[in-house]
């Protein structure tokens, strides 16, 4: 997740907010998102999918679409063909609330980056 990169990254701030925007705008056309990230581009800049849940009315069945898959450098949209190919995305995902709060501590420098970091 970006929680586990976050020391790896580039600009960690920017490129957080970056991906934030694009969980935001998911969520409003979805009422949900989560994100994955890319796992064989640059681990200073990684490409990231955008996806969201919905549960099927009919089983319950909660089932992941995928919304769109980004640049990790220029956070612009990356053709459809890259989301298909599974092995490039994490098994891991993140959801909106989890990388909200990852910004407020980067940005809050003062806090740790990881809810485990006292543990290790």
């Amino acid at each position: 997740t970006i929680a586990d990169i976050v020391g790896e990254l580039d600009k960690p701030v920017e490129y957080v907010r970056r991906v934030l925007e694009k969980l935001e705008r998911c969520k409003r056309a979805h009422g949900d998102a989560q994100v994955r990230l890319g796992v064989r581009g640059r681990s200073e800049c990684p490409n990231y999918l955008i996806e969201y849940v919905r549960e099927n009315a009919k089983t319950h069945e909660r089932v992941t679409h995928q919304d769109a898959a980004y640049s990790g450098s220029t956070h612009r949209e990356l053709a459809p063909r890259h989301i298909e190919e599974t092995r490039n995305w994490s098994p891991e995902e993140m959801n909106i609330t989890a990388v909200s709060a990852l910004i407020g501590r980067l940005r809050n420098s003062n806090a740790p980056l990881s809810r485990f970091s006292d543990e290790d």
